[in-house]
């Protein structure tokens, strides 16, 4: 996975892997460990709600591309109450988050994305709920809550995004040498990548004197 890329194109990039390989993954899992602990009923039972999880999402998708918010708010709810055991809950806690946003309710766009950050057990959407979470956090006005929330997180692959929010936030609250330094530590980190808005960001800031 390439390590800076927008919120958007990780979440995508979820949202395909899982539906090229999603069911056959969790089936595998829910395979193996009940084969551990045994129990017919329970590993047959689980492979259906994946399956189930898994359909219910690909409906889920269609109403995300035909815009259909109430679709999908309805639908992953659904999903998230009845199938939050299954990757496919978290993906759409995500979509509702995201229509919660762009409709200006980030207290609800905030509650599903603690959601997942209390239930997923994936490195990537855990990382991705965070920093979702510190923007949200930051469009409320809430920038010193936002840096606390990522300030001290072994980032990985994801330097690139932790290292601009900040320079996000910093820039908020007019700490420009800080917010700098996390602007250069963003491009150093993702030197092969398209780095035009994050210099846009980072020339506006002017020089160090400024």
């Amino acid at each position: 996975m390439v390590a800076h890329t927008t919120e958007e194109e990780q979440i995508e990039s979820l949202k395909k892997w899982w539906g090229q390989n999603g069911t056959s993954v969790v089936v595998g899992l829910v395979v193996g460990f009940g084969a551990l602990i045994g129990g017919n009923y329970w590993i047959q039972h689980n492979v259906a709600q994946s399956e189930n999880a898994s359909l219910e999402f690909s409906q889920l998708q269609d109403d995300l591309q035909q815009s259909r918010n109430d679709a999908v708010m309805t639908r992953g709810e659904h999903i998230v109450n009845n199938f939050s055991g299954t990757p496919y809950a978290v993906l759409s806690a995500f979509a509702i988050a995201r229509i919660k946003v762009d409709e200006g309710d980030l207290l609800s766009a905030r509650t599903r994305l603690q959601w997942v950050l209390d239930n997923s057990k994936q490195a990537e959407f855990i990382h991705m709920a965070r920093i979702r979470m510190a923007s949200v956090m930051l469009a409320e006005g809430n920038a010193d809550g936002a840096l606390s929330l990522i300030n001290t997180v072994e980032a990985g692959e994801y330097l690139p995004l932790y290292e601009e929010l900040k320079g996000d936030i910093y820039a908020s609250l007019s700490q420009l040498s800080q917010a700098r330094g996390a602007y250069e530590k963003a491009l150093k980190a993702n030197d092969k990548g398209d780095n035009s808005l994050l210099q846009m960001k980072l020339d506006d800031l002017g020089g160090e004197g400024a």
